[in-house]
């Protein structure tokens, strides 16, 4: 009710008291939006397992292809994320090694732009860049950034706008030794910090929900990365199961299931902290699982039996199963049991999590990703590509891979790998030979050259590393003399 007495006795007084009551409540009300907003912009769960094969799960990535799976390992948490949400049948990392993909993950570029293409020698890689928490800080200041286990780039995290992280961590701190030790195995209390750093994880995200922040929180797990690491009890679980034909290692398998266990427990975490409305949780491997074990130094020699199987090889390699990956997201208004047939690819993730966070403008405009927002509510939609495929660069000889340089491209339901030093190509249908058993690049010479010319172009757009401006180049390839033995594969 308005005062008479004031008004009679200072109405000017009281108009002007009145006036800036309603501009003081109208700036609180703004404030109050603001924060609504702030409240409500999404909460990103980026887990990402080390060396993690398509097929190493108790689940397949695939569903038209059931028995992809493993025979031995059993993961039903990492299962059950990937059946509440969208599976990634084609899903892909940047790279066949550590290093390049996690640059690729947090730049939303190919390792051939980034010039970061093996885990190993020199650093050629401009570290101005944007990184993933920079851009979502952008989009809503309030973010709040973890990176906790494996970071394996040489930059301190702060610098990419990391509140909390573990600094330049490598593989040692995950208990990596670099001699043929890794391969036996052994039992520790913490194996490979999964409970630890799963621990600090979930204490990350409950201070973030308890101070109404949004959060972005990158889990890169030490595992299933040698050295072979695994708890007492899952190994002694494991001992209980029968051996696969294809999965055998107790010592493995116990290692994958820690991992899973600790899944289930920032599972639990997240469900109890009420993150399911407002949460987006991915799960990506960094390359593919190790094609045989122990490792093998046999120069692209086909392997009697690889664990990636139905896959071809593995890490290293920029055959399938080297670069295709388990993959999968899960979030609100993402049906589950969802599958999207549509090749995807780990730098893509940059511009995707800044489109589910409200905006694209503050992404650098010589991305190589692109969104996938739309497969979320589509899976079989597709996505425009600037240079309209994934492209793949490793121009390293590595004796326990192929052994010789080689680059890539997917492009529909094709796959190109070009050898420059043997001056070869391989062409496979990898939709309909995900084994890739049958070369076609004699029956189709016309696509062979289309898809050469467009790797081409991109690598020479991007100035990529030249094979003989590599370190292996004299050291393992004796001046490019050396040759693959991957073609006694397809030769007669």
């Amino acid at each position: 009710m308005i005062n008479l007495f004031c008004l009679q006795q200072a109405p000017a007084v009281y108009f002007y008291q009145l006036t800036r009551r309603k501009v003081v409540g109208l700036i609180l009300l703004l404030l109050l939006a603001n924060s609504t907003q702030a409240s409500m912009s999404p909460n990103f769960i980026l887990i990402v397992a080390d060396d993690f094969g398509w097929s190493s799960m108790s689940t397949t990535m695939d569903n038209t292809k059931p028995l992809a799976k493993s025979d031995f390992y059993t993961t039903p948490n990492i299962g059950s994320l990937v059946n509440g949400g969208l599976r990634f049948s084609n899903g892909y990392a940047a790279a066949p090694v550590c290093s390049p993909t996690r640059y690729s993950i947090q730049f939303g570029k190919t390792p051939a732009r980034l010039h970061r293409t093996r885990g190993m020698g020199k650093n050629h890689v401009d570290h101005n860049q944007v990184g993933i928490p920079q851009v979502l800080k952008s989009i809503d200041k309030n973010y709040r950034a973890a990176h906790i286990g494996k970071w394996h780039i040489d930059e301190d995290p702060a610098r990419y706008g990391y509140d909390v992280h573990d600094g330049i961590s490598k593989n040692k701190e995950g208990g990596f030794v670099n001699d043929r030790s890794q391969w036996k195995g052994y039992a520790e209390e913490d194996p490979k910090r999964v409970d630890s750093l799963t621990k600090r994880a979930i204490a990350f995200m409950r201070e973030s929900t308890e101070n109404k922040q949004p959060f972005f929180l990158q889990l890169s797990h030490y595992a299933v990365h040698s050295s072979i690491v695994y708890s007492e009890a899952s190994f002694a679980d494991v001992g209980l199961r029968e051996k696969g034909k294809l999965h055998k290692n107790q010592g493995y398998a116990a290692m994958v299931q820690d991992m899973d266990l600790s899944v289930g427990t920032l599972l639990d975490a997240y469900r109890e902290l009420g993150l399911t409305d407002n949460t987006y949780i991915i799960f990506i491997s960094d390359n593919g699982g190790m094609p045989v074990l122990p490792q093998q130094p046999n120069k692209g020699k086909p392997y009697k039996a690889g664990l990636n199987s139905p896959l071809l090889r593995g890490k290293w390699d920029l055959t399938e199963g080297g670069i295709r990956v388990p993959f999968a997201i899960v979030g609100p208004g993402i049906a589950p049991g969802g599958q999207s047939d549509t090749p995807v690819i780990s730098y893509d993730l940059l511009p995707t999590l800044a489109e589910l966070a409200g905006s694209l403008e503050a992404l650098p405009a010589d991305l190589d990703g692109v969104s996938l927002r739309p497969l979320l509510d589509d899976g079989q939609v597709e996505v425009k590509r600037s240079d309209e495929g994934l492209i793949f660069h490793y121009p390293h000889f590595n004796r326990v891979g192929l052994n010789e340089p080689h680059s890539a491209i997917r492009f529909g339901e094709f796959k190109l790998i070009h050898f420059p030093v043997s001056e070869r190509n391989l062409l496979f249908n990898v939709v309909h030979d995900a084994g890739e058993r049958n070369d076609l690049s004699k029956q189709m010479p016309d696509l062979v050259s289309l898809l050469e010319n467009k790797l081409g172009s991109y690598l020479k757009l991007v100035d990529a590393e030249r094979p003989e401006k590599t370190e292996s180049w004299v050291r393992a390839g004796q001046e490019g003399r050396t040759r693959t033995r991957l073609f006694e594969r397809y030769d007669p």
